[in-house]
């Protein structure tokens, strides 16, 4: 039997392409097999450890398949974990995999496994091989995430769209923590796909590559220069003046107007469009009793150095037994004003008692390597504590 169902929207004849960051335990073959079925272009399929336990670790040297037509590739890459400090995506790298895959400790290495490396070691590890460095699953675990922030170590932020009622949660409210400090980071969704309970693509990230050639490279630039969104369901795009997510507009001495217009449709009813503004509502339409396809056109009054993102949200769901919520997040444009940058000082201190967590757990509870690896770790979180503490004084805040 052949079931065949029609699009309400094709995004890839658009210069879009789709994919899920986050996916776990599939053979490559079928992976391609259920990308297709959803209509995924890029699966990243991860290999790990749980112990004992080493996941798709075969796949690796063999490299990224794709479908006959070319429209779904599946690249194999690693999820690296450590329980306290972080786990991190390292997509589409060349060379060899980055070890260890876990350290430190149950449930992700071995019962007393030492604490042989940072987040940010993986991080920089990935970027060498060519690959897209990418916090799984945003903030969690959270205490490197502040210094890797600060550190500019992260070319992205996965979001899954589970916690709290809509965008009032976490997983949000970190990112906009970031973004108000002058971090510039953009979304991207996955789903950690671990069993059948999930599909692939049930979070996705869409990515614009325009009429550049679908390949791993593109995508991942594409991610980097941050036109992308995240999503459940809905298809979200924005401008502002004409400019896309991830574009930079310079405004004069005093901010200016900004004309920004997003629209968003999806298969199910949606019941909220809103743009945010530095971390604030900025402007929202409602329709209570739902509708496919949802506009927004607004000029912004903009007093100074931001960012603008839009979402949209369904209050029907929840969807997968992870209860992923009905709804999608552009990343920012960015509007810069010369002389003066985002800065939020509860934001910053945020971060920063989170650099001060990873440290107090490094020097006191964590299980110490050799001098020379636990002496590059700690300089990690004294070089991002610096830096964050010079910004802080340099708008005002004494820490």
């Amino acid at each position: 039997m052949k079931l065949e169902i029609g699009r309400f929207a094709d995004l890839r004849k658009e210069g879009w392409i789709t994919a899920d960051t986050h996916v776990h335990f599939l053979s490559p073959s079928t992976a391609v097999l259920e990308g297709q079925a959803e209509g995924l272009n890029l699966i990243n399929l991860l290999a790990a450890q749980w112990g004992d336990l080493f996941t798709n670790v075969g796949d690796l040297p063999q490299g990224p398949i794709a479908s006959h037509d070319g429209e779904t590739m599946v690249w194999p890459g690693t999820e690296n974990r450590q329980h306290i400090l972080g786990h991190l995506c390292l997509l589409g790298g060349h060379g060899e995999p980055v070890f260890p895959m876990s350290a430190a400790g149950p449930d992700e290495s071995y019962l007393g496994d030492p604490l042989w490396t940072s987040l940010a070691d993986w991080l920089d590890a990935c970027r060498k091989r060519g690959g897209l460095a990418v916090t799984a699953h945003f903030p969690y675990p959270i205490a490197e995430v502040g210094a890797d922030i600060v550190l500019g170590k992260s070319d992205a932020l996965e979001i899954y769209p589970d916690f709290g009622t809509g965008f009032d949660n976490p997983r949000f409210i970190h990112w906009y923590h970031a973004l108000s400090c002058g971090y510039r980071l953009p979304v991207v969704g996955g789903t950690d796909k671990m069993g059948a309970y999930m599909a692939v693509g049930a979070n996705r990230t869409y990515a614009y590559l325009a009429q550049n050639e679908f390949s791993f490279a593109n995508w991942a630039q594409a991610v980097r220069k941050g036109n992308t969104f995240m999503t459940s369901g809905p298809l979200l795009t924005l401008r502002a003046d004409g400019r896309v997510p991830g574009d930079v507009i310079t405004l004069g001495a005093g901010g200016g107007t900004v004309e920004v217009e997003t629209s968003a449709q999806c298969f199910v009813p949606l019941h909220r469009i809103e743009i945010v503004m530095n971390g604030r509502i900025a402007a929202s339409h409602e329709e209570p009793n739902g509708a496919h396809q949802l506009k927004l056109h607004e000029q912004l009054q903009v007093p100074g150095p931001a960012w603008i993102a839009a979402r949209c949200l369904s209050t029907l769901g929840p969807t997968t037994d992870w209860h992923f919520k009905v709804l999608a997040h552009t990343s920012p444009v960015y509007l810069d004003v010369p002389g003066q940058e985002v800065f939020s000082a509860p934001a910053a201190a945020f971060l920063m008692t989170l650099i001060e967590g990873a440290e107090t757990w490094v020097n006191n509870l964590a299980t110490p390597s050799d001098p020379e690896s636990m002496a590059r770790i700690r300089q990690t979180y004294r070089e991002a504590r610096q830096r964050l503490h010079h910004k802080m004084h340099a708008h005002g805040l004494a820490h």
